[in-house]
């Protein structure tokens, strides 16, 4: 299924929605009063009640991960994320009862039951927020649609805002008799708590998950948490978070003081303010969509932020008396920082993209929680600091307030957010995913995921106890019949582990998909004896009209690296191939094979020298030395020094770009160049700028890509290395299909479809103008054992020299 069938319906977007509506119908509680009930009902010090905030939210926001991490390994019939919708509202809502509550109590005590059922109430919270919140990144692939369900979203939580600020104290005064009534404040919370539970379950009923973590994905906690913390746009919207949480928890936490104790009379303005505050917030966020569709994510969040700074230190000049001006610049702020709450999670859900694109894992849960993690700091800080900064100012409760309190509860609605407003914006410029790099993802996982089947994309199965059960398989150890791996699909003590040496002729390994070969559940649609024929006629035109390059290993009978090739095998495999390319390329200059650039040459063929590197530094100069004594020789028409280096992580980047830059002075007439797969010249820059000539691996197979659709990724590979070449010539140094052995997941090895590649990528090749070499000329049998039974059957031409496919 393509992402634009992945259109949800209104009714389920508005369901996601009712599931904002239920939990702000907390936190705005949380939110706007929490701070007043706990200072003013619960009679806890200013100080006492930040250094509760503080110390609460930080231990929960370190129980967020576990959440994540619990929910995307939680299997059910209704899916990862949604069932905790149903699990967690009743215990959600009698724990914010609970937190409410004044007990009989004194001292001590009383303090210890405020820290007890705070932290419950926010375990609670995470427990269903966190699913709640990955759930946006599962319902649609589609970008754009996840944009358009966050302004749903955010329209939907604002609802409670007018819920809040409007009902809250007159129902503490219907139930309890007046604003400072224990037994008010605990019957008002236990109704939005009712409201909330039956909301939980409307967004249970109405929405669905589809995006599922690549096929075969192993669940390894470690794994999840190394690709986080590479995942540098997340690790930026953690900054940008926790800087916008700061800025808003302590503006709503001080605007009822403000009301309250600064404006001449202001406590009956406080809930019209307030909501019309809300009604700009939801025009605001309805905004959303459109104009992030236009200008970008970034861009707009970069705006938004920026004025919402520039208005909320102006705010500091609003004379409080004049409740016009007051309202009006409140309305405004609230309009422009409402698209920052939206754009932010949407940014979020990019970034579990990000992930499963870069690393081919996806942990959609782990994502959001620890985003909510991040957010949790930014409400940590938000909100010790302004209990903290109202008992350092001075604030008494029930009282009337010093001229320095009143002056201090002026500047924590002003400045002192407006700096953090400016903190976010700042951390935002570090965020590299913008409109482009979205499509391209989106593209990119399309094809690898290839199509999706119809209906429910999840198979009816045991339900997973979210507790103990969970807990203990998240963070069991479990026993592995593979060796553990890398997020490149290496095993994790690297080449040595793999049982093998990573040698001249280049063996593949799974590049992003990080399992190990999947088992296809059938075989390739046959083709008609006509139209075998006329696949197998396209083949040969294209072949005997000649192709730009092969590569090349001349190993014969059980010749494996590290055997000694000699002249004339090297001169027979060359002849065979002599009529079919105008280049070859190489992969060693040791061991016979810096014969192999002289033959090409006295043939009339074109060379590409590969210098092999390892993690052998004593091979490594031997490669070197032979590579530099084959291009002086003027037999090396391009130099590549290393290939897939990065990849393996046989050496530090600085090493080899010193490798790079001595084979560059010592033969400064010949281009020289690197071999590695085409995402790690986005991540290496250097290196890329150290290449004279960008030399791009592009493997569909590798990634789990289905052959329809291999073209085409195989050109966003080629397109992704281009864009960071910086107008440097790129060529695929190598792209191959195998025509038989095991599926590696959506790739599936067979004849046609080997054929079929050959001519496609020869064609677009030809039509683009774009240099390629095809892996490989001849199949190698040794490279079963280090690559499985797919391994030995990439070749033109077969292990005796035949020709496969005409």
């Amino acid at each position: 299924m393509k992402i634009a069938d992945y259109k949800l319906t209104v009714s389920e977007k508005f369901g996601y929605g009712l599931g904002d509506l239920a939990s702000n119908m907390f936190w705005q509680m949380f939110a706007i009063f929490m701070a007043k009930f706990y200072t003013d009902v619960f009679l806890l010090g200013a100080a006492t009640m930040g250094t509760m905030m503080l110390v609460t939210r930080v231990v929960d926001a370190f129980f967020d991960p576990m959440i994540g991490t619990i929910a995307d390994r939680t299997q059910t019939r209704w899916g990862h994320f949604r069932p905790y919708l149903v699990w967690m509202s009743i215990p959600m809502g009698l724990t914010a009862v609970l937190a409410f509550t004044v007990p009989d109590l004194d001292g001590t005590a009383r303090t210890v039951y405020a820290y007890a059922t705070l932290m419950l109430m926010m375990f609670a919270y995470s427990a269903i927020n966190i699913p709640y919140s990955a759930l946006l990144g599962v319902l649609t692939p589609d970008s754009k649609e996840r944009t358009s369900v966050t302004s749903y979203r955010f329209v939907m939580a604002l609802i409670p805002v007018f819920i809040i600020v409007n009902a809250t104290l007159p129902l503490v005064r219907y139930f309890g008799g007046s604003d400072t009534s224990p037994y008010g404040w605990q019957m008002t919370m236990l109704v939005y708590s009712v409201i909330a539970v039956l909301l939980y379950f409307a967004t249970f009923a109405m929405t669905r998950e589809r995006v599922q973590p690549p096929p075969k994905q192993e669940t390894s906690l470690a794994a999840d948490l190394k690709d986080l913390l590479r995942n540098r746009p997340w690790v930026v919207l953690c900054g940008v978070g926790i800087a916008a949480l700061t800025f808003g928890n302590i503006r709503n936490t001080v605007t009822i003081y403000y009301f309250e104790n600064v404006v001449p009379d202001g406590g009956g303005y406080f809930g019209p303010v307030m909501t019309t505050g809300a009604i700009a917030f939801i025009l605001g966020v309805m905004a959303t969509s459109p104009l992030a569709k236009r200008f970008g994510k970034r861009n707009f969040y970069l705006v938004s932020m920026s004025v919402t700074a520039l208005l909320t230190f102006g705010f500091y000049f609003v004379p409080p008396e004049n409740i016009e001006l007051v309202w009006a610049a409140n309305t405004i702020i609230n309009f422009c920082a409402a698209p920052t709450a939206p754009l932010v999670w949407a940014m979020y859900a990019d970034t579990a993209d990000y992930s499963e694109w870069k690393w081919g894992r996806r942990a959609t849960g782990l994502v959001f929680s620890a985003a909510s993690f991040a957010q949790k700091f930014g409400w940590a800080i938000g909100g010790a600091g302004a209990g903290w900064l109202l008992a350092y100012f001075g604030y008494l409760p029930n009282v009337a307030q010093s001229p320095r309190t009143v002056h201090g509860i002026v500047l924590m609605m002003s400045v002192i957010p407006a700096i953090a407003a400016v903190a976010a914006v700042a951390a935002l410029w570090f965020y590299e995913i913008d409109e482009d790099m979205v499509k391209r993802m989106s593209a990119d996982l399309e094809a690898r995921r290839g199509p999706e089947p119809d209906g429910e994309p999840l198979p009816a199965a045991a339900v997973a106890t979210p507790a103990v059960a969970s807990l203990v398989q998240a963070v069991a150890p479990t026993v592995e019949v593979e060796p553990e791996r890398d997020a490149t699909g290496l095993p994790a003590g690297g080449p040595a582990a793999a049982g093998h040496r990573r040698a001249p002729s280049a063996p593949r390994i799974p590049v992003l998909a990080g399992a190990p070969e999947a088992t296809p559940d059938g075989t390739p649609q046959q083709l008609s004896p006509q139209e075998l024929a006329d696949l197998q006629g396209e083949f040969a035109e294209i072949l005997q009209s000649g192709v730009h390059g092969l590569c090349f290993s001349p190993y014969v009978g059980a010749q494996a690296p590290g055997s000694l090739v000699d002249e004339a095998q090297i001169r027979t495999r060359l002849g065979i191939i002599r009529p079919y390319t105008r280049w070859v390329r190489s992969f060693s200059c040791t061991d016979g094979h810096e014969r192999t650039p002289r033959i090409a040459h006295e043939l009339g063929l074109k060379t590409l020298v590969g210098a092999w590197l390892g993690t052998d530094r004593e091979i490594n100069e031997r490669e070197i030395a032979g590579a530099i004594e084959v291009a002086r020789a003027g037999h090396a028409d391009i130099l590549a020094v290393g290939n897939e280096v990065l990849l393996r992580e046989d050496m530090p980047e600085d090493e080899l770009l010193a490798y790079i830059e001595r084979v560059k002075r010592a033969v400064p007439g010949v281009p020289v160049g690197y071999v590695d797969a085409y995402y790690l010249f986005e991540r290496h820059p250097r290196v890329t700028a150290a290449c004279d000539v960008v030399l791009t691996n592009c493997y569909p197979f590798w990634e789990g890509c289905p052959r329809e659709q291999a073209i085409a990724y195989m050109q966003s590979m080629y397109r992704r290395t281009v864009d960071v070449a910086a107008g440097k010539k790129v060529i695929i140094s190598e792209t191959g299909w195998p025509h038989t052995g095991s599926a590696f997941h959506g790739a599936v090895p067979s004849v046609e479809g080997a054929m079929r590649y050959f001519v496609d990528t020869y064609r677009w090749a030809r039509q683009d103008g774009v240099e390629v070499f095809y892996f490989e000329a001849f199949d190698e049998a040794w490279k079963v054992g280090a690559e499985g039974d797919v391994g030995a059957y990439w070749g033109l031409w077969d292990k005796d020299g035949q020709p496969k496919y005409v």
